[in-house]
């Protein structure tokens, strides 16, 4: 399975990095619009290639979107047009419900799952990326109904690849809920 990373800082390096180790893919792509993101994810073995934004998420089987939630909302659609047929989208996002609304109505939006693992450190950037950064921890996916079957059982299948218990809630909650963490 070929997947591709957009956004490539501690939360997209450390799937790499994870993912990697369990041997779930056989080639990593990255994009960022960071260059210097790009070759320290390069040099560290987060990835293996950086091809073009539209080669990287047409070519892909799994999407992993490691992007500030603010960028992600506006993106989203125009990342479910360019990906091919069956490709599943993940998004990383922590709030829920604005990503949800962005896509409500795309034609290919079974083929997304929102998800929250919820890790982090106070680093940022590619050399922050570690191996069992997600180990332990929950990850939330909403709107689980509105993915397809086959989208959930590979994001199921890559979160407890990381580690992480998942729970499902609606957007709205999610939102709340994290609100008051």
């Amino acid at each position: 399975m070929k997947a591709t990373i957009v956004g490539l800082g501690l939360v997209g390096g450390s799937i790499a990095l994870d993912m990697r180790r369990a041997g779930m893919v056989s080639e990593i792509n990255g994009v960022d619009i960071l260059a210097r993101h790009v070759s320290e994810a390069l040099e560290l073995g987060l990835v293996d290639k950086v091809p073009s934004e539209d080669k990287a998420l047409s070519e892909a089987d799994l999407i992993i979107l490691s992007i500030p939630v603010n960028s992600l909302g506006a993106l989203l659609p125009s990342i479910l047009d360019a990906v091919k047929p069956g490709a599943v989208v993940i998004d990383t996002g922590s709030t829920k419900a604005q990503i949800c609304r962005a896509v409500a109505n795309h034609p290919r939006r079974e083929q997304f799952v929102a998800a929250h693992p919820i890790a982090g450190t106070e680093n940022s950037g590619p050399r922050a990326a570690m191996t069992g950064l997600f180990a332990g921890k929950t990850n939330i996916i909403c709107e689980k109904e509105k993915s397809s079957e086959t989208a959930l059982a590979l994001a199921e299948k890559l979160f407890l690849t990381l580690g992480m218990r998942t729970v499902f809630m609606e957007p709205e909650d999610h939102d709340k809920h994290v609100a008051y963490v």
